[in-house]
């Protein structure tokens, strides 16, 4: 049936075979590569975002426990007129605090906003109240 000539050339891959896998995979990876640089970028702005949205919450939770951020001034104004804008030091984020008294209730609302430090782009922001101490004076 089969000669041994005939069989040993059976085996293997012929040279056309093998050019053209590599033409495919040339290919897939033309196609593929663009697509690797945007991933990276979405995953920085990703971690980014969860920081600064963990940052957020430890800031209202610092504000409501008057730790380290104090809001409470006299030069606060009423929210009809406008906020107060407060600074907050964070080494590796911008955060502003705009801070107004409603007086109806007796209440801070205060809007947190983070920032990217290096391009300065809104990250993150929230709105929260917190309760006016009662040893203040109103």
């Amino acid at each position: 049936m089969y000669d041994k000539k005939n069989l040993i050339n059976n085996y293997g891959f012929t040279l056309i075979e093998i050019i053209a896998s590599i033409a495919i995979l040339g290919m897939v990876i033309m196609v593929l590569l663009p697509i690797i640089p945007q991933i990276a970028l979405w995953n920085n702005n990703a971690d980014d975002e969860l920081v600064a949205s963990n940052l957020l919450g430890q800031i209202a939770y610092e504000i409501k426990n008057d730790s380290t951020v104090h809001i409470y001034s006299e030069d606060i104004q009423l929210c009809s007129n406008s906020f107060t804008t407060i600074p907050v030091e964070n080494p590796k984020y911008n955060v502003q605090l705009k801070v107004c008294l409603e007086e109806d209730v007796e209440l801070y609302r205060t809007y947190i906003q983070i920032f990217h430090p290096e391009n300065n782009r809104l990250l993150s922001e929230s709105y929260t109240y917190v309760a006016k101490n009662e040893g203040e004076d109103s």
